[in-house]
């Protein structure tokens, strides 16, 4: 770099943060190089004249033409079929409103600065790109890269590339700040954020500021003038929308109660927008009329405009397609124990008190002290408890079934339940449960064929215990299963390398299931991953571990390690599953982290007891192979028993295989709004397919 570029760029640096310019500055950058490719002298203009033959514009991707597509990847249909019938690097079905502001001053659309194929910068480029924002991004390259690469006159220079005297009678328009308002919400709260919207119009300001000195300096150093003073300079601002009205705000971030307006717009998302308005008015169109008087500064109110669609749609001609909360009518689960409401009771005996003590009172066919985590996610979704489908007595399947039975695995086991514990309820003969109940529920339902004569009195009885023919199109299928196949592994005495053998045949097992289920209508999938059985005193007592493969807090990380990997393999079939079911909403949770985190921080979630049980009997952990919670054993001529502490919510672990009911609601209330989920979509917006 000469001294002269050296000295020019002085008072550029001298803003802040200018090693880490925003995207925006960047593409000024970006803009000066056309002014290396002209071959003619400058001429300034009249100021007065609004006769813009060129419109540059700086923005996201309310204004994008094609520089996000080009630069990573080409939008898909339907976006562009009203006006284009194709997808046109829009974010839109048709035009935005930049293109209507290029058709309204009779200038062609802008091309893209990024796409380099059938474009023509003769009448201004479009820099802008979806996703961009206003606060910088960590680069370094700003100053080093205005480099000239063509030099003298071409046919392409003349006629596709606009003329020196454009850029100072060009139109500057700028949409730009709404995904910093974004970006922040997913970070902040709603009080910190809106205290950090100064900060973004400070950098907006900047940015304005070295445009024009970039500008400047280029005009100086490309074309040998004088150094340009007083050019003409149109700046036409635009400020951002209601962004608490978009579905992206209203399904990633559920509003609270009270927190919705009648247009069912998040207020408190628009007030950030309206905060960040007032500063963008008051400090970059204000102040800077007064600092660069020869600058012409326009803001416009874009908010009030889009909100007035909203609001007033109808009066307008329009509808609003706002993210609604889905109706799912039923659950269908089908899982292990973690999940399982009274299955394995049902065939093979009621789990003994204290199980359900802290809730049901009593044994409730649950391996816990109370409720599940799909117990809470029924509540959450205002359905009743998920009967156990094995259990005929006092089952109510109007909005679902449970499939799960405890012990269960993906893959058959060549075992009994009393040779290994292993419940012979596989996920294969879930499947067949499911798809026998999908068909006779019906026909119950109907009263028709054999049931005419079955059921002749009790016909319109089991019709309302039994789900509608829409409600498995419409519910919502869990899964929480697998935990079992990598125990079943090790119980047998493979090796870790031959446990993680088999995961590729587990996850395709089940994905196999999410896919018959499909096939029958079934269309919003919730797969849960696995938790960290390292943790769990059943594993850690039955497969002891040397000590330099256990953490601090007592967790065996081998068996951990395997269930990561069985964790990332469920986690990209999820995302195949996403590809091969174009229907489908798949949504992975990610059980694990939060077990993971309850084990080592659960002081700090208010829990006084990790991994040491809170039912069961002697040893590190409170817990018995061979006498479960529940149980009772004559020693020494004196009956033990294996009891439950006095206050079970203060424990992680119930019995050394299950969490308590605290811990499952701890869980419930993380991976409720979507914060653990891929993608990340609450579990109320589940029905909604992400790509």
């Amino acid at each position: 770099m000469d001294n002269v570029t050296r000295r020019l760029l002085g008072p550029i640096t001298t803003i802040k943060n200018v090693k880490s310019l925003t995207i925006l500055v960047i593409f000024v950058v970006s803009l000066s190089i056309f002014m290396t490719l002209q071959p003619q002298r400058l001429r300034i203009v009249n100021t007065n004249d609004c006769d813009f033959p060129a419109i540059f514009n700086f923005g996201d991707s309310n204004s994008d033409t094609g520089g996000k597509s080009a630069a990573f990847y080409r939008l898909p249909s339907p976006n562009g079929d009203t006006f284009f019938h194709k997808p046109s690097g829009r974010y839109s079905d048709g035009l935005v409103v930049l293109d209507f502001l290029a058709e309204k001053l009779g200038l062609p659309f802008l091309s893209a600065y990024l796409n380099s194929m059938g474009t023509n910068f003769r009448h201004g480029a479009n820099f802008a790109t979806g996703g961009s924002t206003i606060q910088p991004l960590d680069v370094e390259y700003l100053r080093e890269s205005v480099v000239s690469t063509l030099s003298g006159a071409s046919s392409y220079i003349r006629n596709c590339l606009p003329r020196p005297e454009d850029f100072s009678k060009a139109l500057y328009t700028f949409d730009i700040g709404q995904n910093d308002l974004h970006s922040g919400l997913k970070l902040m709260t709603y009080e910190q954020l809106k205290e950090s919207v100064s900060g973004i119009i400070n950098q907006l300001v900047q940015a304005v500021e070295a445009c024009l000195k970039i500008l400047i300096l280029l005009l100086v150093l490309f074309l040998f003038q004088t150094l340009y003073q007083h050019g003409a300079r149109a700046f036409w601002i635009h400020n951002t929308g209601p962004i608490g009205c978009l579905p992206y705000s209203i399904v990633y971030y559920p509003p609270k109660p009270g927190n919705t307006d009648k247009s069912g717009c998040k207020m408190s998302h628009n007030e950030v927008a309206q905060e960040f308005n007032r500063q963008l008015k008051d400090r970059v169109v204000s102040q800077l009329r007064l600092r660069l008087a020869d600058a012409v500064f326009t803001y416009v109110d874009i908010y009030s405009a889009k909100f007035t669609l909203i609001s007033e749609a109808k009066k307008h001609g329009l509808v609003v397609a706002t993210a609604q909360e889905c109706q799912f009518q039923a659950i269908f689960n089908f899982g292990d124990s973690n999940s399982d409401t009274g299955g394995l009771s049902a065939v093979f005996g009621q789990a003994p008190p204290p199980h359900g003590m802290s809730f049901f009172g009593g044994p409730a066919g649950r391996y816990c002290d109370g409720r599940l985590i799909v117990d809470f996610i029924a509540e959450g979704l205002g359905l009743p408890y998920v009967s156990g489908y094995l259990d005929s007595v006092g089952s109510d399947f109007t909005h679902g079934a449970n499939f799960a039975t405890a012990g269960s695995t993906v893959r058959p086991q060549n075992t009994t339940l009393r040779q290994s514990g292993f419940s012979p309820i596989s996920l294969d003969v879930q499947w067949n449960e499911f798809y026998d109940f999908h068909q006779r529920s019906q026909v119950v339902r109907n009263h028709s064929g054999i049931y005419r004569k079955l059921l002749p009195k009790n016909g319109y009885l089991k019709k309302k215990l039994l789900p509608k023919a829409e409600h498995f199109s419409k519910g919502l299928y869990t899964f929480d299963i697998g935990q079992n196949d990598l125990t079943a592994g090790y119980f047998s005495n493979m090796t870790t390398d031959e446990v993680i053998a088999n995961v590729p045949d587990i996850v395709t097992q089940l994905m196999n299931v999410v896919r018959y289920i499909y096939g029958l209508g079934g269309r919003n999938f919730w797969l849960h991953n696995t938790g960290p059985v390292g943790c769990l005193p059943y594993v850690l007592e039955r497969i002891p571990v040397i000590a330099s493969r256990v953490d601090e807090v007592g967790c065996a990380t081998p068996f951990n390690d395997v269930a990561q990997v069985f964790n990332r393999q469920l986690k990209d079939a999820a995302v195949q599953l996403r590809k091969d079911l174009p229907l489908a909403a798949v949504t992975y949770v990610d059980i694990y982290k939060l077990k993971y985190a309850l084990f080592h921080e659960g002081k700090k979630h208010g829990f006084k007891q990790a991994i040491r049980n809170c039912c069961g009997h002697g040893g590190k952990y409170n817990f018995n192979l061979n006498m479960g919670c529940g149980g009772s054993k004559t020693i020494k001529g004196k009956k033990v028993v294996a009891k439950a502490c006095d206050d079970p919510s203060t424990y992680v672990v119930w019995d050394g295989v299950h969490f308590t009911q605290a811990a499952n609601k701890f869980i419930y209330d993380q991976i409720v709004g979507g914060a653990f989920s891929d993608p990340p979509v609450p579990l109320k917006m589940a029905c909604h397919r992400k790509h």
